[in-house]
């Protein structure tokens, strides 16, 4: 009996190591989960966004919503004319069965019969139906601008340690010449306040990658515990070949949504004044109310044309401009280079000051992170006009 409660002893024993063993990997996987490092592209970031977009889950739903509207329109159509084709006796049996005028509403009758709920489910669809493209090149833009805006924290930090090491180099290099008497107290300092300044500016730049990392793990719907690792870390210039700008506004006088909205409501107008000016004599207010309205829709049909045109041709003058200010960034940064190496050989010869290098290395810093800048908004610009025939100002 004693060697039976022995072995059962040393299987409990045996068995809670193993359930602390299981346990402990159980947290560590946990821990693994929430600390977890992601290497993400940033096609595969558009694609996390799209997939996590609850406005899609919205324009799905709502699309359904319309289907569902588009059946009863049909019905509410059938019974109008039914009503409409009865004689004038069968209306007032009707009226004394059911105690209900079934003409009560005439310009309700009047809009189903001509169409009007069917069209206006049907026009709505089709609103919808656009808005989902349009919402997915959305998405594209602003996931990609976030991206981008943590890809130029992590280059400002790049080129600011790069900053904060030529100024500890610099500040050595004076300290030695001040101990041999060939520098300045006032070269010291000024060194002593370059160290300072970049580490100031790499303290904000870490900042700011925080800030962007956070902003664009919301947009995916991430824990913001996930390390984040970018994949494509390199920013390209890709020339903009030679458009066709008319041929472009065409395109897009065909395709963009403000010129759907305004041919839809039109549409819609057309019916609901004719059943309005059918029933109400031309003295009264719904009359010339539906009159209005009808002039209002006319009029902004050509001024939805001109409304594209004119966002087609500003965003191609973006395009232009951000093109320009990138190709003379890039000879800014060339001359910074040249300048701040020049400085360092005069300086070692000493034909130059401290504070002549320490401006040459801050003027090429500065130079560095502008023309990233310039870079990611040259490339925003040339996603924002490449779509400019789809994305709309109804965004």
């Amino acid at each position: 009996m004693k060697r039976k409660i022995s072995l059962l002893l040393i299987i409990i024993l045996i068995l809670s190591t193993f359930i602390n063993v299981y346990a402990s990997e159980d947290v560590s996987d946990e821990e693994t989960l929430e600390n977890e490092t992601l290497l993400l592209s940033m096609d595969e970031a558009v694609e996390m966004a799209i997939e996590n977009s609850r406005e899609m889950w919205k324009i799905d739903d709502g699309i359904r919503q319309m289907r569902d509207a588009r059946r009863d329109g049909r019905d509410a159509k059938g019974m109008a004319e039914d009503l409409m084709a009865m004689s004038l006796d069968k209306i007032a049996g009707m009226r004394m069965i059911t105690e209900v005028d079934p003409l009560n509403n005439y310009v309700d009758l009047l809009l189903a019969k001509n169409g009007y709920y069917v069209t206006f489910a049907d026009t709505q669809t089709k609103q919808l139906e656009k808005s989902r493209d349009l919402l997915v090149k959305d998405i594209e833009i602003e996931t990609k601008s976030l991206y981008y805006g943590v890809l130029l924290a992590e280059k400002a930090i790049e080129v600011n340690e790069a900053k904060l090491n030529n100024a500890n180099e610099q500040l050595r290099v004076v300290n030695l010449k001040f101990d041999n008497g060939s520098a300045t107290k006032a070269e010291v300092l000024s060194a002593e306040m370059a160290v300072q300044q970049a580490k100031t500016d790499l303290d904000s730049a870490a900042d700011d990658y925080n800030i962007s990392k956070l902003n664009l793990l919301n947009k995916l719907e991430l824990s913001f515990d996930i390390e984040l690792l970018l994949r494509d870390t390199e920013l390209t210039y890709v020339p903009t070949e030679e458009v066709n700008l008319d041929e472009i506004i065409e395109k897009s006088k065909e395709e963009r949504p403000e010129i759907l909205a305004a041919l839809n409501n039109l549409e819609l107008q057309q019916i609901e004044s004719h059943a309005y000016t059918a029933y109400y004599t031309s003295n009264l207010r719904q009359h010339k109310a539906a009159v209005e309205k009808l002039k209002d829709a006319e009029l902004n049909v050509p001024q939805a044309y001109k409304d594209v045109e004119l966002d087609v041709r500003k965003s191609y003058l973006n395009l232009v401009k951000a093109e320009r200010s990138l190709l003379n960034m890039d000879k800014t940064l060339e001359i910074a280079k040249e300048a701040a190496r020049i400085n360092k050989l005069l300086y070692d010869n000493g034909m130059a000051t401290t504070l002549d290098v320490i401006s040459a290395e801050t003027s090429l810093a500065e130079a560095e992170i502008g023309h990233y800048q310039l870079l990611a908004a040259y490339n925003m610009n040339k996603l924002m006009f490449d779509n400019c025939h789809l994305i709309g100002l109804l965004q």
